[in-house]
């Protein structure tokens, strides 16, 4: 899926399609290039780059007639990294982490068998150093290093199982997960009864058990959605 640059087109395209995951366009909104080159700054060039990098995600649609529209929100890409982190910046952001946690409920168990059945020892290796990581970062606070190996343990299940389809989510899991750490949407500290959840998933997969593997995934990712709602009714 297409990145944005880092350039002032990148930053433009940003801010814009902030704008319209917020909701602040809405579909069927038609957007002039003039109009946005005065509320941007910026030449037309410039837009023409950011335009360009939001059709490619799905979010605008370009006719000759017409002008720039936004598409319905079941156009666009909805596994780009950068249009979750949008969305996840929303009004909608409930019904978001609802439907990525349900997708996460949908893949994530079943990869995690998958990987206790087809992964080899250097894979099974690397996923128990991950849940170490884990379980080492929550014993002393560290949000930061439990963070990054929560990342790279769900990597390792979906990219280990064999499915390259499984393996492509690995950015919508990173995603939602970076992104509950920028709602305050975690623990203050990390939770050690989290880690274990995860070890447990490690060493089902570590000594090929599917069963155990597949039911102890599914644990992580139930007790995820419940600590979700529980933070945002609290």
């Amino acid at each position: 899926m297409p990145e944005l640059g880092k350039g002032l087109a990148g930053k433009v395209a940003d801010e814009l399609g902030q704008a319209i995951a917020s909701g602040h366009h809405a579909p069927g909104d038609v957007l002039r290039t003039d109009d946005l080159a005065e509320r941007f700054g910026v030449s037309r060039t410039v837009i023409r780059e950011a335009v360009q990098a939001l059709q490619a995600k799905r979010l605008l649609r370009s006719t000759q007639r017409v002008g720039l529209t936004v598409r319905p929100v079941q156009e666009w890409h909805l596994y780009d990294p950068d249009v979750i982190r949008w969305r996840l910046a929303g009004p909608e952001r409930v019904t978001v982490l609802d439907e990525l946690t349900e997708l996460r409920g949908a893949v994530e168990p079943a990869a995690a068998a998958a990987a206790a059945r087809h992964a080899d020892r250097t894979m099974r290796t690397k996923l128990l150093e991950s849940s170490a990581r884990m379980r080492a970062a929550a014993a002393v606070g560290d949000r930061t290093s439990f963070l990054e190996a929560d990342v790279d343990f769900h990597r390792l299940v979906l990219a280990m199982c064999g499915n390259p389809l499984f393996a492509q989510l690995a950015p919508v899991t990173e995603e939602l997960l970076r992104g509950r750490a920028a709602l305050k949407l975690l623990p203050t500290a990390p939770d050690p009864a989290d880690a274990d959840r995860h070890d447990a998933v490690a060493v089902a997969v570590a000594s090929g058990d599917p069963g155990r593997a597949e039911v102890g995934m599914r644990a992580v990712v139930a007790e995820s959605l419940e600590d979700i709602h529980m933070r945002l009714g609290a």
